[in-house]
């Protein structure tokens, strides 16, 4: 049997790649634009945060235009208008013109977590969904893995404006390529035709599809699992964000760190990430039967995930750079495992492909709705105190919060029940 489809999950990993490199971007700049622009800590909090602001915006309209053209086409069209705003940000002149660019990368990039999801659930086979999410995410965190030395570098040798024209323009290419190559499962040409038919008969775990065109957005929330995997990703997402927005300045400014050291240690952590995601992700797909994937017992891995996420609570309890490294590397890991998991999870648990868009658009707006609120309160906790402590043991905090809601509402069906009879299903 061919497996020709992972030429599609090797360009959805660059896609996820891509994306990162253009978010970690403006985090390595941080202190170059902050002394030219003469922002506080709080002006750079907000300015690291107003991309999510509008990614969170526009995050459950992605999810239906998902659904409705499909993640190919959305995935091109999405990337195209990020890349533009990315290129823009470099010829910002003050804090207005630059938050209106980081506004546009948030339109561009809010179906980016959902096509990824929804790209998975069309060409994936169940029984590799887990490695499959976590191999394509991996991409998230290899992003800032080599985005943040790499753009230390472009700022150092060009300047912090040309880092953002170069980062963008990468976008572009991708958006040709991706386009010339892929449609859907059934469409695709250069799929074998066994292969086709091994991907539409076992993508969707065994259960028979509902006959009716889903459930839209008011049925997916009547299901406790979805609200429950909602607050896991939020807390999850929390701490990504407050190590991939805050770190090299805490970095560069707690520990003392020139700008290129900074994007060295920065990128050690999310190095570690790129590759125990899809091991972690691999194991956990080789543990689970079709019975406990039906029973959602993939809740147990997102719980771990998210206790081991906690250890960032000991970072301000450590001298050293390396313990530093250590507990930042765990931190950073197995917040990105944990979103792979609790997309494979929320996969597992859907009845319905005709509301998967919609779904883990939900899931990733909990993600944002927590994650951008993690560089404005880091930024006021900055200003406050003049430490980070506090900013690290609340992203541990909420990471212990997040681990008890997935246990205790990671389980049930997700869009079960069918519209009303002798109603037309209405999409969300």
């Amino acid at each position: 049997m061919t497996r020709r489809r992972f030429w599609v999950y090797i360009l959805l990993f660059l896609f996820n790649v891509i994306a990162y490199v253009d978010r970690v971007n403006i985090s390595v700049a941080g202190k170059s634009i902050a002394g030219e622009l003469h922002l506080s800590p709080v002006a750079l909090g907000y300015l690291f945060s107003s991309f999510f602001w509008a990614y969170v915006v526009m995050m459950l309209p992605g999810g239906k235009l998902i659904d409705r053209w499909g993640s190919h086409v959305v995935a091109a069209v999405a990337t195209a208008v990020w890349s533009a705003a990315q290129m823009l940000t470099g010829a910002a002149g003050n804090f207005a013109v630059m938050l209106l660019t980081r506004l546009g990368l948030g339109v561009g990039e809010a179906p980016f977590a959902p096509v990824t999801y929804r790209s998975v659930r069309a060409w994936g086979p169940y029984t590799e969904r887990g490695t499959a999410i976590a191999f394509i995410s991996a991409g998230a965190s290899l992003g800032p893995a080599l985005g943040a030395p790499v753009v230390a570098w472009l700022i150092q040798a060009l300047s912090w404006r040309w880092s953002f024209v170069c980062t963008g323009a990468v976008g572009f290419i991708w958006v040709v390529v991706w386009s010339s190559l892929v449609s859907t499962p059934e469409k695709t040409r250069w799929i074998p035709e066994p292969e086709r038919q091994r991907i539409l008969a076992e993508r969707d775990a065994g259960i028979e599809p509902p006959s009716h065109g889903g459930v839209g957005y008011l049925g997916l929330l009547r299901a406790p699992a979805m609200w429950g995997l909602f607050v896991s990703q939020g807390c999850l997402v929390y701490s990504l964000y407050l190590y991939l927005t805050w770190l090299p300045n805490y970095l560069q400014n707690a520990r003392g760190l020139s700008l290129v050291e900074s994007g060295v240690f920065t990128s050690i952590p999310f190095f570690v990430a790129t590759v125990l995601n899809v091991v972690v992700n691999w194991i956990g797909d080789k543990m689970l039967s079709t019975e406990a994937i039906h029973a959602g017992k993939r809740r147990y891995l997102l719980g771990l995930c998210l206790v081991l996420t906690a250890a960032g609570l000991f970072v301000p309890f450590v001298g050293s750079l390396t313990a530093v490294t250590v507990l930042v590397s765990i931190a950073v890991t197995f917040s990105n495992v944990g979103p792979a998991a609790n997309a494979a999870l929320v996969s597992d648990l859907l009845r319905s492909p005709a509301d998967a868009g919609r779904a883990f658009a939900f899931l990733v707006l909990g993600g944002n709705s927590f994650g951008l609120c993690a560089p404005i309160v880091t930024g006021y906790i900055v200003a406050a105190t003049g430490s980070f402590s506090a900013a690290f043991i609340v992203a541990g905090i909420l990471a212990l919060i997040g681990a008890a809601s997935a246990f205790i509402f990671g389980r049930g069906a997700i869009g079960e029940v069918a519209a009303p009879s002798g109603a037309v299903p209405r999409a969300g």
